[in-house]
């Protein structure tokens, strides 16, 4: 328990859970600001202008709010910071999202990466009279590059084995549960 002890809130505690045990503590990256697109819409396929976004950093801070434009977008700028859970990961840190917006359910966003341009899709849910309506939650936007460098450091790390190569995708091998003799 003393490993969450510092984990005052929900992207804190993912970040503590996803970060190895005796991970380095995060150091701010003194001033250096990244940039997170928000492009919400919803699942009937349209932008949701006017959507608020709230932006929540590791400590359980709002670091930036606002309100999307007639194309859906917003633009956060938030603080980088140093994280070392995973030296081949190319993000400065993680925030978490909150999106609101008349008509819609709620949206959660966790662990979304702070990099120089981030775009996180957020897809909000319209309310729908006499039926359930609960707000609803997703994982950030990661690329399948980072991902895949992510998902690489720790299989290399426990000395996984390669499974065979995909017929009609040759150059990707994904990892097996068996570690290498």
């Amino acid at each position: 328990m003393k490993r969450f002890a510092g984990c005052l809130s929900m992207s804190a505690l993912l970040f503590c859970l996803l970060a190895p045990t005796g991970a380095s503590a995060l150091v701010v990256d003194s001033g250096h600001k990244g940039d997170i697109e928000f492009r919400v819409g919803s699942s009937t396929s349209t932008v949701v202008a006017n959507a608020r976004v709230i932006v929540i950093n590791h400590e359980g801070s709002i670091v930036a709010t606002g309100l999307t434009n007639a194309q859906g977008t917003w633009d956060a700028k938030v603080p980088m910071y140093k994280a070392d859970w995973n030296k081949k990961f190319e993000a400065k840190g993680v925030v978490s999202a909150i999106v609101v917006a008349d008509g819609f359910n709620e949206q959660a966003v966790y662990i979304i990466p702070i990099t120089e341009h981030t775009v996180q899709p957020v897809i909000l849910q319209p309310i729908q009279a006499n039926r359930r309506n609960a707000p609803s939650t997703s994982l950030g936007n990661f690329s399948t590059h980072d991902l895949k460098r992510y998902i690489d450091r720790y299989a290399s790390e426990l000395k996984l084995k390669r499974q065979a190569p995909i017929p009609g995708d040759p150059e990707y091998a994904p990892w097996s549960p068996q570690q290498q003799q």
